[in-house]
């Protein structure tokens, strides 16, 4: 499938089964933000992103995060505010009375710092006397991590940097980050609501609703501006982004500012200035002129035709019963119709009605209530799609209906224009975002290699005291390795065989005389167990059961020769002793006393006593 295909099913699938509707976005922008997440997570297709948010319904809070842009920032266009604190609000302000109530709606308020900027403008204004009014501030956005944040009202000091000294000190408290007074958050009220679908508040004077248009779609946008339109009061005042144009040709809003987009709801809608104005003698010239008369006549409906065919704009002359009087080529042109005189013709049973259908009932409504209207309408010539302005103005002559006029206006290349303004704005506000993030990753990336750094301190002392430890330890080695040599020769000048066994019965060392004793010339090539000697099974059992029991007893013992058997005949007795090591083990010291040995000496002395 396409790539449109799937994310408009992946919009769908959103909006219907988990109640994030976004399909009132520009395409441009959600692919942006889409394929941003879906890079995060290492996601290559749309679906399988879909998949993986059914897999990970927590998902959509993190897309919410990323398609919404919360850039906002205290004051934000100061030449924008300054015209509102000077020139347009006390003018509205001076109408409150004490007792009364002034309502702000900040439509989007992303993190709060928008309301917050319009609650000191009005706490700057109303001053001490503010407790007499009833003031308050409507907050809402979609994003409910960013009401948070703006609920609790903390900001850091790079965030306030817009803000007059005298109003932080004034208005905020705090060290290192700075929170907005208890006196201006009980001003403002925050809540949940979607622009596009909830109801809007109603009897707002002040609303403030700042670069949210330019993410929606021209239907979507339209739709949102009669909402918009709706909340205010009569005369109340609409702030919108400097990007936003969608109310340069409205009825329904005056302009107070227009490069800020500041404006005004009027209560009716008066007719615009009309591009052409044609008298209604043009149309119904009198019966008998006199032959003066006639020539000037002549000349005027030359001058008039002229003037027609030079205008870009479509033009059709209806008289009192909708028969088409005149029109010039352009109106042809713009609605896709061949070049055909119409004059003389009924307009509804004109091509201009086929494709343009809601003309025949808005000239109906006009009818009715004489007053101008003017209507968008989308045509398609060939494989152009065009957006037309279609004005019907009635000609009254004396209260009475004496004809009507027509205006085709096409605003195709306004509507790009609007719209190429609009992404340039909603990318600055992406990039600004990214910025922000930029900003947010070189602090962490900073504060990371900060913790390298003493992480690298603590290593290097470690490294100097492993290296003095290592110093003590290659000390403490030299000096076990003089005493083993020295209780080396001290065993070997023994005059009896010697054994040193650990406790896993191998045997850690024995000197020349046990070596002889047990047949071996030279100390064997490898490490051996008491297992393992040239001795008779029993013999062997005797060894291993007697060094079992010192071990146990931690008491040394002898053993008689006569339990030895004949291998050592010539060995009277076998000492067991009791050696301890540092690592709080054992060794057991075994010695063979042969014949003759001081046992035997002291046994010849008995007999010869006797």
């Amino acid at each position: 499938m396409a790539k449109e295909g799937t994310l408009r099913e992946l919009l769908e699938e959103l909006a219907e089964q988990r109640s994030f509707d976004f399909r009132g976005y520009k395409k441009n922008t959600l692919e942006r933000r889409f394929r941003r997440r879906m890079f995060q997570l290492n996601v290559g297709s749309y679906t399988e992103y879909s998949e993986y948010i059914r897999k990970h319904p927590d998902e959509v809070d993190h897309l919410l995060d990323t398609i919404l842009i919360n850039v906002t920032e205290f004051f934000r266009d100061p030449p924008a505010w300054e015209i509102l604190r000077n020139e347009l609000l006390p003018e509205s302000l001076a109408q409150v009375k004490s007792g009364h109530s002034f309502r702000a709606w900040s439509a989007g308020c992303a993190t709060g710092e928008e309301p917050y900027s319009i609650a000191i403008l009005l706490a700057e204004y109303f001053g001490p006397r503010i407790q007499e009014y009833d003031i308050k501030i409507y907050a809402t956005d979609i994003d409910a991590n960013a009401l948070n944040v703006a609920r609790r009202g903390e900001y850091s000091l790079d965030a306030l940097k817009r803000v007059r000294l005298g109003w932080r000190e004034k208005y905020f408290h705090g060290s290192k980050s700075l929170r907005v007074n208890r006196e201006i958050r009980r001003l403002v009220i925050f809540g949940a609501s979607n622009l596009a679908q909830d109801a809007p508040i109603s009897h707002v004077n002040l609303l403030v609703c700042r670069n949210l248009l330019i993410y929606f779609d021209s239907d979507l946008q339209r739709q949102i501006l009669s909402r918009l339109h709706y909340a205010l009061e009569p005369g109340g005042t609409l702030f919108l982004g400097k990007a936003e144009s969608q109310l340069t040709n409205s009825v329904q809003f005056k302009r107070l500012n227009a490069r800020w987009r500041i404006f005004q709801r009027i209560s009716s809608s008066p007719p615009l200035t009309e591009r052409v104005e044609t008298r209604q003698e043009v149309l119904e010239p009198e019966r008998n002129p006199p032959p003066r008369t006639l020539q000037q006549l002549d000349v005027l409906r030359q001058n008039q035709r002229h003037l027609l065919d030079t205008l870009r704009v479509g033009v059709l002359a209806l008289t009192a019963d909708d028969v088409v009087a005149q029109h010039n080529a352009a109106a042809l042109t713009l609605c896709g119709i061949p070049a055909v005189n119409l004059s003389s013709k009924r307009l509804a049973d004109t091509e201009v009605c086929i494709r343009i259908p809601e003309l025949a009932s808005q000239l109906q409504a006009t009818h009715v209530n004489n007053e101008t209207s003017r209507f968008p309408t989308r045509i398609k010539v060939g494989i152009e799609e065009r957006l037309l302005e279609v004005t019907v103005r009635p000609l009254l002559d004396g209260g009475q209906r004496s004809g009507t006029l027509i205006y085709i206006d096409d605003q195709t290349v306004q509507e790009k224009l609007e719209t190429t303004v609009e992404e340039l704005e909603s990318t600055s506000e992406e990039l600004q975002s990214a910025n922000q993030e930029l900003e947010t990753t070189n602090e962490e990336l900073q504060s990371t290699n900060e913790e390298l750094e003493t992480t690298n301190e603590e290593l290097q002392s470690l490294n100097e005291e492993l290296e003095t430890t290592n110093q003590e330890l290659e000390e403490r080695t030299k000096e076990l390795d003089q005493v083993n040599s020295v209780y080396a020769q001290t065993l070997e000048k023994v005059r009896l065989p010697v054994m040193l066994v650990n406790q896993e019965r191998r045997i850690e060392f024995w000197n020349a005389r046990a070596l002889r004793l047990f047949g071996f010339k030279n100390k064997p090539p490898m490490d051996i167990t008491i297992d393992q000697l040239p001795l008779p099974r029993v013999l062997k059992s005797g060894l291993i059961r007697r060094h079992r029991t010192v071990l146990e007893k931690q008491q040394p013992m002898v053993a008689r020769a006569q339990f030895l058997g004949d291998r050592l005949n010539s060995v009277a007795d076998i000492h067991f002793s009791v050696i301890p090591r540092e690592d709080k083990s054992t060794n057991v010291l075994i010695t063979f006393e042969p014949n003759g040995g001081s046992g035997g000496a002291r046994k010849k002395k008995n007999n010869n006593r006797k």
